[in-house]
């Protein structure tokens, strides 16, 4: 079997081994909370707009020409329908500060650069890694939510959305962000989609950034040269990846503030001093 990688497993295993564990070996699966469900009906709707902003180009283009900009803003807000039943965590001001964001790319770029050219674009890859001076193939994927065509014309940017609330990374988490993205970076290169190649930019948008005590809305933009050593440090992860399920190892070594958003608190060793045991399948 060839191990299949995710920017998610690799995360969740970088986070704590045995969280990896229960979620890919014991198949437990946490809590849907309220901003999962935000964040997918966010992604959704963004979605559908780049699926449906053709059908209104002419119309926002024409009211532009003559000069009613607020008009062409307002059509550019229609092209997401609202549910019926409305929204119940915050989506619709993250919808309407995202669909700002892109009302304002448009009339600065002439439409020229303005849509991108990968939405979720969906990328496997295969590549071999080496163990021990062994190569072992592994299978890399992901979904990407927007890839645009840079500034220059001479390579692409990886944009992800984030609905959660904005605090200027530092550190760790910084780093975290980053390595996410050089993650969905290697598998380009390794994939077939090589018009997406060169990566030169990547960035962050956060529509609910002012949220629970967020900095407020925002967008995190940077060149790929600023992050000097996430490369080494994505191969070094997957390769830890590699070699805990060759060793069959997968420790709780998280700390105690990790544990503390694990939805497996109560079944993890570290706190039970035993270990779980997966049920036998009823037939």
């Amino acid at each position: 079997e060839i191990l299949r990688i995710s920017k998610s497993s690799l995360g969740t295993f970088n986070w704590c081994p045995k969280q990896y564990w229960f979620q890919y070996f014991a198949g437990l699966k946490g809590e849907t909370v309220y901003y999962h469900t935000r964040g997918l009906n966010v992604h959704d709707a963004i979605e559908y707009f780049w699926e449906h902003i053709n059908e209104h180009l002419e119309a926002i283009n024409m009211l532009m020409g003559k000069g009613y900009e607020e008009q062409a803003r307002a059509m550019m807000h229609d092209v997401i329908p609202l549910p019926p039943e409305g929204y119940a965590y915050g989506e619709e001001a993250q919808i309407r500060q995202w669909v700002d964001w892109q009302f304002e790319r448009f009339k600065h770029t002439d439409t020229i650069g303005w849509k991108p050219v990968g939405v979720e674009a969906n990328i496997h890859a295969t590549r071999m890694v080496e163990i021990d001076n062994t190569p072992i193939p592994i299978h890399m994927r992901g979904y990407i939510d927007t890839i645009f065509e840079n500034d220059d014309g001479d390579g692409f940017a990886l944009m992800e959305l984030k609905t959660g609330k904005w605090k200027n990374p530092r550190g760790r988490k910084r780093t975290q962000m980053r390595k996410e993205m050089q993650f969905y970076r290697m598998m380009l290169e390794y994939s077939p989609h090589h018009e997406f190649l060169p990566i030169t930019h990547w960035g962050w948008e956060f529509p609910g950034g002012d949220i629970e005590g967020g900095d407020g809305t925002h967008i995190y933009y940077e060149p790929v040269k600023d992050a000097r050593f996430t490369p080494k440090s994505v191969e070094k992860s997957i390769v830890k990846l590699m070699q805990a399920h060759i060793d069959d190892n997968f420790p709780a070594d998280a700390s105690d503030i990790q544990c503390g958003f694990c939805d497996f608190f109560d079944v993890c060793p570290k706190w039970t001093k035993e270990e779980y045991v997966i049920p036998e399948a009823s037939e």
